[in-house]
């Protein structure tokens, strides 16, 4: 299949994901529906401009137009109201006049480590896009999460209801409720910051970057970002992996803001950086996202195509590393999957 045909495919079925019709993909990616209907069929010429308008608008890369296996987020496998009504009760609970969050329904022993492993498990569910069990099983994470704070009062209780709050935003970054995630990602923030975890803090940023960019405050999100990461640079000789993959995401994410927001200059300013964090890593590491030298080359890849620059994106692909030499997250993720989650179903808008 040659690749106008695999392109054409993939807007195709992506907008039949969203149940979009011709004309409202158009209304979204402020484009004619002659545009549209001429970059499924895969003839004619299109421009990079008007696929990285479509894409964008999709809540895809540019880059997932050119491939019939990119892994794109199921938005159609959005949770029941029910779930949702539960969960936005957990991320933004009545507070009494203490100010502690009311933990409705939750009982027996606070177990840090127990809540730990349940919001490892729920974001498991997240990666499998189980989103019905995702938003099923928050809520009570969460409310323990409140719970163990209001009796432990610890470091350890505010960092791990900063992990539970940050899975909340993003989840609901993902199935783009928008508001709820900020509130859960600000919360996440200053329960790290209570906890004196700056690179778990640092961890929420970039989760609230890419919110940003969701709802397209691509300014505020390269700002922040950039902001952010001049505060956690750590030492390159002596950081350790989760310390590097945190500054090299905000790097990263700000990078796509600015790409998005047509300032290529410092776009490439920004991934240049990230790059040296990238290098040092030597790997692809998964924290927020997944980051490392791969994800770096591949987004390099990205970047010139979406600035109109084909021939550079080709010379850009032919240095790309190994991914054998390269794979390998601390997660033990699927080395060919480490693209497809590059910013991963995050950053895609």
């Amino acid at each position: 299949m040659d690749e106008a045909a695999v392109r054409a495919g993939r807007i195709r079925g992506l907008r039949r994901q969203l149940r979009w019709s011709q004309e409202r993909l158009a209304e979204e990616a402020g484009v004619s529906v002659t545009t549209i209907k001429k970059a499924e069929s895969g003839r004619g010429e299109v421009t990079t401009t008007t696929l990285h308008a479509i894409a964008r608008a999709l809540g895809a890369t540019t880059n997932d137009l050119y491939t019939e296996r990119a892994h794109v987020p199921v938005l159609a496998a959005e949770p029941s109201q029910h779930g949702m009504a539960r969960l936005r009760a957990a991320v933004a609970p009545p507070v009494g006049i203490s100010g502690v969050p009311l933990a409705a329904g939750v009982s027996g022993p606070v177990d840090l480590t127990a809540i730990d492993a349940a919001t490892t498990r729920v974001e498991m569910a997240y990666r499998d896009d189980r989103y019905d069990d995702v938003a099923e099983a928050l809520p009570d994470v969460i409310a323990l999460a409140h719970r163990a704070v209001a009796e432990l009062d610890t470091a350890d209780a505010y960092r791990t209801r900063s992990r539970a709050l940050q899975m909340a935003g993003r989840f609901l970054t993902q199935v783009r409720q928008l508001d709820l995630a900020m509130t859960a990602l600000h919360a996440a923030i200053r329960d790290a910051s209570q906890a004196g975890d700056l690179t778990l803090a640092a961890v929420a940023v970039n989760g609230q970057g890419w919110a940003l960019t969701r709802q397209g405050r691509l300014s505020e999100c390269e700002e922040l970002c950039t902001a952010t990461a001049d505060e956690v640079e750590p030492r390159l000789s002596t950081a350790t992996t989760d310390e590097l993959a945190a500054w090299g995401n905000l790097l990263f994410r700000a990078s796509a803001a600015a790409v998005r927001n047509n300032r290529h200059d410092r776009a490439g300013e920004l991934l240049r950086v990230a790059s040296a964090a990238a290098s040092a890593l030597g790997r692809e590491h998964d924290s927020w996202a997944t980051f490392g030298p791969l994800t770096v080359a591949l987004k390099s890849a990205e970047y010139q195509l979406i600035g109109g620059k084909p021939d550079l994106t080709l010379r850009t692909a032919e240095r790309l590393p190994d991914v054998r030499e390269v794979a390998g997250s601390t997660t033990g993720r699927n080395p060919a999957t480490v693209e497809a989650n590059a910013v991963p179903n995050e950053g895609r808008a």
